[in-house]
Parts: C-alpha cells; sequence; structure tokens
C-alpha cells in the first residue's frame, strides 16, 4: 500500500504543506467519531444500565472517543495553524493583519451561521418539543447538551459571545450547540502562540518585545487555567511543525517497511490512547494521548502513498475533512432535536440492540451529510470571505494613509 519511492527523487520534497490525505483522513475520522458519541449519547442508555455483555461494552466504548477525538484536532491544528505562523516568522513575513483576516474567515463563515442554525433549531425545539426531556434540560443529558436553562443560553449576548470565542470564559456555550467549547479553545491559541513568538524574539526592539509580552500576559489572565492547561496538547503540534523538514528528510530515508511498520505501531498506540481517555479522562491519560498523536504525526509528516482500493478510501476520507470543521459546529443541536423526536423522554432511551446500533449508523451518515451540505454553502467559501476582508483591510489603510 506503501509506493516505493527512490530515496533521492522523495527527499527532494520533504514537507508538503498542501493537500495531507492522511493528516485530513485523520481529522475527518476524528470529526465523525464526536458525532457518533453524542448520537450515541442521546440516544442509548447510559453505559450502566446496557448490559455486561462483552460486544456491548466494545461498541460503547468504541462509540465513546469524541471527547479523546477533539484532543487529536488540538494536536492537528497546533500543526497546521502553527506551522504557517512558524513559517512566516522565518520568512519575516508575519503581519496580523493578514494573520487576523486568514483565522477569522475560516472561523466565522462557518461558526456564525452556525450559531443562528442553533437559534432557529432551539427554539424550535422549545415551541414543539418544550415537553422533552432534552429541551426540559433533564439532568441525565448534562455532560452532551446543557442541563441549565436552555432559553436563558439563547438570548443575543450569548451569540455574540459565542461569535467572539469566548464561551465558557465570559458566556456559557450556545444554546443545545455544547461543542462550540473547543474554538473558544482554539482562538486563545491563535492569539497566544504569534505574541509568544513577539515577545520572546520579535523585531521592533525592546518597547514592542515588552508590549507583546504584556498582551500575551493580558490574554492568558482573560482566558484562565481552564483555556490554558490544553495549550501544551495544541503546542505539541506546533512542535512537529517546527522541526517539519528535519523530520521528513528522516523519514525518506527509512525502508518503506520500517516506515509502515512504525505508522501502523503509532496507529495502534494512539487506538490505546483514545480508548484510555474515555475510560478515564484524567490528566496523565490526556497527556499520553496527545503524545501518541504527536508520534503518530510526525510519522505522517510524509503523506501516504496508498493507491488502488486503500488509495480511494483514503481519498474520500481526505475529501471530507473540508467538511469537517462544519459538522462539528452544527452536528449537536440537529442531533438533540432528533433525539426529542425519537425518544422524548429519558426514560425512551434505546436499551442496544442490533437494529438501534444501525439507527445509529444510519443517523450518523444523515449528520455527516448534513455537514457536507454546510459546508458546500459555507465552508468552500472561505477564500472569497477572506479576500473581502484583507481588501477591506486594505482600502481602510489606504484612507488613512498608512
Amino acid at each position: 500500500m506503501t509506493a516505493t519511492i527512490g530515496a533521492r527523487h522523495r527527499a527532494a520534497a520533504p514537507a508538503r504543506t498542501g493537500t495531507h490525505r492522511a493528516l485530513n483522513a485523520l481529522r475527518t475520522v476524528a470529526a465523525v467519531l464526536v458525532v457518533v458519541y453524542h448520537l450515541r449519547s442521546l440516544l442509548f442508555v447510559d453505559a450502566a444500565e446496557a448490559g455486561d455483555d462483552a460486544l456491548t461494552r466494545v461498541l460503547y466504548a468504541l462509540t465513546g472517543l469524541g471527547p479523546a477525538a477533539v484532543l487529536v484536532f488540538f494536536v492537528l491544528s497546533g500543526y497546521w495553524v502553527g506551522g504557517s505562523v512558524l513559517a512566516a516568522f522565518r520568512q519575516d513575513r508575519f503581519r496580523w493583519a493578514g494573520y487576523a483576516t486568514a483565522r477569522l474567515s475560516r472561523l466565522w463563515i462557518v461558526l456564525v451561521p452556525a450559531v443562528a442554525l442553533t437559534a432557529v433549531l432551539d427554539h424550535l425545539g422549545l415551541s414543539l418539543l418544550g415537553h422533552t426531556s432534552i429541551y426540559l434540560g433533564d439532568p441525565a443529558y448534562h455532560h452532551i447538551v446543557p442541563a441549565e436553562d436552555l432559553a436563558g443560553r439563547l438570548d443575543p449576548l450569548t451569540a455574540l459571545g459565542n461569535i467572539g470565542f469566548v464561551q465558557t470564559i465570559a458566556v456559557p456555550t450556545y444554546g443545545t450547540n455544547a461543542s462550540l467549547w473547543s474554538l473558544a479553545y482554539e482562538a486563545a491559541f491563535y492569539a497566544i502562540f504569534p505574541l509568544a513568538l513577539y515577545a520572546w524574539k520579535g523585531g521592533g526592539g525592546v518597547r514592542a518585545r515588552i508590549l507583546n509580552a504584556v498582551l500575551l500576559l493580558v490574554v492568558c489572565a482573560v482566558v484562565g487555567t481552564a483555556v490554558l492547561m490544553y495549550l501544551p496538547v495544541w503546542l505539541m503540534g506546533a512542535g512537529v511543525a517546527l522541526f517539519r523538514r528535519p523530520i521528513a528528510e528522516r523519514l525518506v530515508m527509512l525502508r518503506p517497511l520500517a516506515l509502515t511498520l512504525a505508522r501502523a505501531a503509532a496507529s495502534v498506540a494512539l487506538a490505546a490512547a483514545m480508548w484510555a481517555a474515555q475510560a478515564s479522562y484524567s490528566s496523565r491519560n490526556v497527556l499520553l494521548l496527545a503524545g501518541a498523536t504527536t508520534v503518530l504525526l510526525v510519522l505522517l509528516v510524509e503523506d501516504l502513498h496508498w493507491t488502488g482500493l486503500p488509495g480511494r478510501v483514503l481519498d474520500a476520507l481526505s475529501g471530507y475533512a473540508e467538511s469537517s470543521y462544519s459538522l462539528y459546529a452544527v452536528h449537536l443541536p440537529i442531533a438533540a432535536m432528533i433525539a426529542a423526536l425519537l425518544t422524548p423522554q429519558v426514560t425512551h432511551r434505546w436499551a442496544p440492540s442490533p437494529a438501534h446500533w444501525l439507527a445509529l449508523a444510519a443517523l450518523s451518515a444523515v449528520l455527516v451529510g448534513a455537514g457536507w451540505l454546510f459546508a458546500w454553502v459555507t465552508e468552500r467559501h472561505t477564500p472569497h470571505l477572506r479576500a473581502l476582508l484583507d481588501g477591506a483591510i486594505r482600502s481602510a489603510a489606504r484612507r488613512t494613509g498608512a
């Protein structure tokens, strides 16, 4: 499955920054795991009530990997976004305006419509399905959707706070869309990393470095320890990006069989770490999972060269990665409404059975399709939005004579 290419030819381009099928596929799998976890948690009885047979325990564990998958996202984000910042700093072309438009266009083109969709679905749910356990805020769902007053989470200030990336910091997550918590963490990391680089080794003299250090401390104080605890996970990905070229040069020197076996072993280790994290979401297991993801990331700096059926599967998973952010941002309010329709009361939740597992798979596929459709309307237009923002900044600069 791994193509055999001459070492001299392969070393000529040690680290591509374009489409990376393997890492994109990993991003898709992580997003789908989050969706399956939320759906299963909303529709099925808790694991303690599901029975003790081995197959049921395994299926509950496999469909419970969603929280662990978010950590995989953080490492990949550090690699891609942190890598882009490092590359810009190396070439002395990092500019806050361009960086801000790149990040905000990427985030807002999905987030703003996702918040609007959440508002529509949640208000419909409260109006038409307000008698159901989910929209009544039953504590049984507290680890998926909020158990507090849902209507109180749908006010304009909370919407603006989520769009401004201060959810869980200054405002709660919006409505039933508790998944939006991670976007506040991502936005904080996006700000912290360049500020730290400027404070450490930036240009502009001592005063500029002091100013960036002060801004860095202010951002850290505002976001708090709950966010900063995940910063090392994100930085692991950025660390791989920092040494991407020498890593790639070492990888191309390995025998194809040795590299394939190393990647297989790292994949097994990542699966085991995710399994451990879903069993006990402790600090130790979080770091173990981040480390396992980083090891696999190191081994995948050079993309997979699969062909045939494995290559087509990899292509399909990689292609969907362009919709993975949309899927993540919109699936939970849709899933909440589906669960309210199918299992109106918490006592109606499904016991595990072959028919119910098939229904879970089918509904997960529906949400994956909804994520693709949402991305087609929003996410695929990211370059256009970024161009508009860049143009607005240039026009403002010309008007002010900057």
